[in-house]
């Protein structure tokens, strides 16, 4: 049996909702691993629970809309400022 080597990434996600204009941020962990078959895969927490990718259908907080833009960090410059 081998150990596989895990790594734990945190990554600031910033989302910015198309319907009304919000924009706000999440603070992901992706747990990084090789998959035993040579290839790798990752893993995402959000808050300490399993999550889904944060690309992966991302849900406005104040609309309720599902037109939000996902960016990670360091693209904060690509949304708009909100009015």
């Amino acid at each position: 049996m081998r150990v596989r080597d895990l790594h734990v990434i945190t990554e600031k996600w910033h989302f910015y909702c198309m319907n009304c204009l919000r924009s706000w941020e999440r603070v992901f962990e992706a747990w990084h691993s090789d998959d035993g078959h040579g290839g790798a895969a990752v893993a995402w927490r959000l808050d300490g629970q399993a999550s889904l990718p944060p690309w992966s259908d991302p849900i406005c907080p104040t609309c309720l809309g599902l037109q939000v833009k996902a960016l990670p960090g360091g693209s904060r410059d690509l949304i708009p400022p909100q009015r």
